[in-house]
């Protein structure tokens, strides 16, 4: 019998819970749900696409969700900088 394959190790890092306030935090949320979407679909991370190819797929949703927040007066998403809020020092 033939020994199990080992999961995909995704690009992104999972970090937990992340507050969906600014650009970065949302951009990176996104982008985790699509690396999701592509393991359980069989793609192979550093293959079938990269951490590049995820934010460009993100980008739209993220851009589209902003201009939503702006039409609603909700001034959109910020940009906090230094991003340290999202940043996990601990992944590679």
């Amino acid at each position: 019998m033939p020994a199990k394959a080992k999961p995909a190790r995704p690009l992104f890092p999972r970090l937990g819970q992340m507050e969906a306030d600014n650009f970065s935090n949302v951009l990176y949320t996104v982008a985790v749900n699509i690396e999701d979407t592509l393991l359980m679909a069989g793609a192979t991370p550093g293959e079938d696409y990269t951490r590049l190819d995820l934010l460009r797929l993100a980008e739209p949703y993220v851009v589209e969700r902003h201009r939503d927040s702006v039409r609603k007066g909700d001034g959109g998403l910020g940009v906090h900088y230094p991003a340290t809020a999202v940043r996990d020092d601990d992944h590679d």
